[in-house]
């Protein structure tokens, strides 16, 4: 391989480990579900990139892409719901009107 060549899959892997951290500091920090899905898919596309990088087979490629298309599916799909039953998709929204709805135990 030549230097050029060398220096892109570098610039291509350290690409990759960039977004796979940026991705995971956002879908850990968020507390919009919404943000928390887009940071995951961030997360996995900077996997993809690293992957490339490092040569693995295009099989492996499209099974990682596949599996990100669903997540996001499934995700928006979990997000909607939420929206529908919550009427909010900020997470301590969510967490009080879950509180709320909960049945309390009798106090003896």
């Amino acid at each position: 391989m030549s230097g050029a060549a060398l220096s892109v899959d570098f610039l291509l892997a350290a690409g990759g480990a960039t977004l796979l951290l940026i991705g995971a500091v956002a879908a850990l920090l968020s507390g919009n579900a919404i943000k928390r899905v887009g940071g995951l898919l961030i997360c996995g596309l900077g996997s993809v990139a690293a992957l490339a990088a490092m040569g693995v087979g295009n099989a492996a490629l499209v099974t990682v892409i596949a599996l990100l298309f669903v997540y996001a599916v499934l995700g928006t799909a979990l997000v909607v719901r939420l929206q529908e039953s919550y009427g909010a998709i900020e997470t301590p929204e969510i967490d009080g009107a879950d509180a709320d709805s909960d049945v309390r135990e009798p106090t003896s």
